[in-house]
Parts: structure tokens; C-alpha cells; sequence
């Protein structure tokens, strides 16, 4: 098996979706990326995220927090893009987001 760059090659301009785990705290959004990939379709890109959210833990500087991890939530986001000129993912600001919670241990999905 080859790594997500093996597997999804980079190329100016291609579409590519952008999966991610982050960490919120209280009411805030994306506190902090505990892991991210970058794939060739919204569903593998889903697929990552239901594989890798429920096995995901907090940071180490949220179990040092003086609260630990009271208030803390991890999450899934999955967003479109294009690879630049210099094979960075940018995401599109006019795209679709799909945001993922782990709900009593089942993935709900909502767009946003």
C-alpha cells in the first residue's frame, strides 16, 4: 500500500478534497488539526474521516489544560479544492464544507 500522495499524485488545477480531524474547545471552531490527508473524491475523503474520527485523541496540550479536556470536542470536515501552481492545496472560499460528529459513538454528517 502506498502513501495518500502515491496514491492521489498532484497536478496544477485538479480538484482535490481536503479531510480533516480537528479539535474545538467550548464554542469555538477549529481550535487545532489533529490530522488531515488530502483525496482524489468527497467520498473517499468521508470514508477517511469515518475511519479516522472515532480513533482520534485530544492533542497532548488539551489533557495539559488546567479544565483537561472538559469542554474540549473532536471533529470531522471535509472540503473542496484545486491544487496551485506550487501543488498546495487551496481550498475553495464558494464550496460545499461537510462537517462530521462523533454523536454516542455514530458519525452524523451535515453540510454547511
Amino acid at each position: 500500500m502506498g502513501t495518500v500522495r502515491d496514491l492521489h499524485p498532484r497536478q496544477v488545477g485538479q480538484t482535490a478534497w481536503q479531510a480533516m480531524i480537528g479539535v474545538g474547545i467550548g464554542d469555538d471552531e477549529n481550535v487545532d488539526c489533529v490530522a488531515d490527508a488530502e483525496l482524489p473524491s468527497l467520498a473517499v475523503a468521508k470514508a477517511w474521516v469515518e475511519k479516522t474520527l472515532p480513533t482520534a485523541g485530544f492533542p497532548e496540550w488539551v489533557h495539559r489544560r488546567v479544565h483537561g479536556t472538559a469542554g474540549a470536542f473532536l471533529f470531522g470536515s471535509v472540503s473542496c479544492g484545486w491544487y496551485d501552481t506550487d501543488l498546495v492545496f487551496e481550498p475553495d472560499p464558494d464550496g460545499p464544507v461537510w462537517d462530521a460528529d462523533l454523536v454516542q459513538g455514530r458519525l452524523r454528517w451535515r453540510r454547511t
